[in-house]
């Protein structure tokens, strides 16, 4: 006997315990037929298409992940991205109830929970509420629902190419509410409105900021409701490095090779050859690159006045290229050229280009004579008193000796018709040097100064 009364004693008092346990609240851990408890307990009778009241507070940010591309010419912006929603639903709380208190989270979907139905108003593929039943709504204990759809989006964007390549864009991306008017569902901006977080560079646009702001307005004047919006906007700079070695470092390089024709030897027989190569090069590249600029921005309109001058400049190129070798090729090396082309170029071409180091740069070279004129070759001279007279005679062809062209006197020298060839290539190659370096210095200032704006 006194053994079951032992025993009864010992039940008695474990029963007491259990009991006073419970009383205390102690919550069983987490198991599925809690959650299954939990999830019964909390969706039956649960309307998905009621409010969670009368005026739903939706907080938004949004994750941008990458800039896909900004189509100039469609005036589309691609990007990926997700939105994080935030709201409350007291009828999904938990936290009340001590016994799922191992219970956290819950996870579901829109199509058992209620969300707010938003679009992307400049959306241009489709306009079309957010739905995406693969996104899990998550849920805490204080019943406030969290969903992040997400995804590729296209949207307008309004470009401006005015100072292409060097141009700066800004895009924003509407989010408003659909159905719900302004007394049903209000949009504001979370803490952080932009989450930058898992941000990707992309190779041609330079995220340079993020901004945010919000309207309430009708979308009509004959319907009196409003309408909340959301303008996430973001400052995108085109980085130049591409177009610039793509576009503008290929035509200032082949401008430059106008000059060079200049350097070509005479007798080399391709000069001519090479002028017209670069010319009907030029042209042809010039068609190819025009294609990929945006023709009304400042940048088509400075390139396309620098592609003038420089087609302007070759075909002269091509022309001077000609006299020169005309000059220099059909005219005997005993013919001496007309006096007022040796005070030309005595006067203006030898000092422009400082040949062999007379003019401008240093006196020329004074070569002693030896007193004899043994090398002198004259034809028929007759009644001819001296060299200048001979020279000016149009009757006759005098050779021209050594002492007449490399005279002690700089001034006296008599140039031959390939000296005064040899001296205008010179002239024509510091001309076109001068011309080139200032209409690509001007052209280039241009475009910087519009890209700074």
């Amino acid at each position: 006997m006194p053994i079951l009364k032992m025993l009864k004693i010992v039940t008695v008092i474990g029963m007491v315990l259990v009991t006073a346990q419970v009383g205390v609240g102690i919550a069983p851990s987490y198991s599925t037929d809690l959650e299954t408890a939990l999830r019964t307990s909390l969706f039956t009778g649960y309307e998905v298409l009621q409010r969670p009241m009368e005026q739903v507070p939706v907080t938004v940010s949004m994750n941008l992940i990458t800039i896909n591309s900004l189509d100039i010419k469609a005036q589309t912006l691609s990007t990926s991205r997700f939105f994080q929603l935030t709201w409350p639903d007291n009828r999904l709380e938990w936290n009340t109830n001590s016994s799922y208190d191992n219970l956290r989270f819950l996870f579901t979907t829109e199509k058992y929970a209620w969300a707010p139905k938003l679009v992307i108003e400049n959306s241009v593929n489709d306009l079309e509420v957010f739905s995406d039943v693969n996104t899990l709504v998550r849920l805490n204990s204080a019943g406030t629902a969290r969903w992040t759809p997400g995804g590729v989006f296209e949207t307008s964007c309004e470009a401006d190419i005015t100072y292409y390549p060097l141009d700066t864009q800004t895009c924003s991306i509407v989010l408003t509410t659909w159905s719900y008017t302004s007394n049903e569902i209000t949009l504001s901006f979370d803490d952080d409105p932009f989450i930058l977080d898992n941000f990707s560079e992309n190779g041609e646009w330079e995220l340079l900021e993020t901004s945010n702001t919000s309207e309430s307005a009708g979308r009509s004047k004959s319907e009196s409701y409003t309408y909340d919006r959301l303008y996430f906007t973001m400052k995108l700079r085109r980085r130049p490095l591409y177009h610039i070695l793509n576009t503008i470092f290929p035509v200032i390089l082949m401008s430059c090779l106008i000059v060079f024709v200049f350097k070509l030897p005479p007798e080399s027989g391709e000069r001519v050859g090479m002028s017209l190569t670069v010319l009907l090069a030029y042209a042809v590249y010039l068609t190819l690159i025009t294609d990929n600029i945006p023709q009304t921005s400042l940048s088509a309109s400075i390139l396309s006045t620098y592609l003038t001058i420089i087609l302007m400049l070759s075909t002269l190129s091509v022309i001077f290229t000609i006299v020169v070798l005309d000059i220099y090729f059909n005219h005997d090396d005993d013919e001496a050229p007309p006096d007022w082309l040796q005070k030309f170029t005595k006067i203006f071409l030898v000092n422009i280009t400082c040949w062999k180091g007379e003019g401008c740069c240093r006196k020329g070279k004074v070569k002693p004579s030896n007193g004899s004129d043994s090398r002198i070759a004259l034809v028929d001279l007759d009644n001819v008193k001296d060299a200048k007279t001979r020279i000016n005679s149009p009757s006759r062809k005098v050779a021209l000796t050594d002492d007449d062209r490399e005279n002690k006197n700089p001034e006296d020298k008599i140039f031959s018709w390939k000296e005064v060839a040899l001296i205008l290539d010179r002239f024509f190659m510091y001309l076109f040097v001068f011309l080139v370096f200032t209409v690509t210095l001007v052209c280039l200032s241009i475009l910087a100064k519009g890209g700074q704006q």
